[in-house]
């Protein structure tokens, strides 16, 4: 496991939880998301494809038990959060903000199951 993928994966839930949390707090205020939040969704989709290119890259040097997998999560995982941004443009009401925590939450969730795939911590 290198530092490289397992920092930017922590970076990666950090910011979705964070993101999550920002948006769970706009839900809970009964308010849409604003433009700073979808800057952030925006954020956090240029770190996953990063992660997703460099993941993909390494992937022919690790030895991985379950190598189908990892490039199934690491594919689908960038799936969640355009979704969740094209939600919330389009319903700007605090269902808005529900979808875009959820697909934060999601991609977080992902990621750490990636990191456990490729071996990063075990438990």
């Amino acid at each position: 496991m290198t530092s490289v993928i397992a920092a930017l994966a922590y970076g990666v839930v950090g910011l979705g939880l964070l993101l999550a949390a920002w948006c769970g707090i706009s839900a809970g205020r009964r308010r849409p998301t604003g433009e700073l939040q979808m800057v952030a969704a925006i954020v956090l989709e240029a770190a996953l494809l990063a992660q997703t290119v460099i993941l993909l890259i390494r992937l022919s040097g690790a030895g991985l038990a379950e190598p189908v997998t990892v490039v199934a999560y690491s594919i689908g995982v960038l799936v969640p959060v355009p979704l969740g941004f094209q939600l919330a443009r389009l319903e700007r009401t605090r269902w808005g903000s529900i979808c875009l925590c959820f697909t934060a939450v999601v991609a977080a969730v992902m990621t750490l199951r990636l990191l456990r795939l490729w071996g990063a911590f075990d438990g």
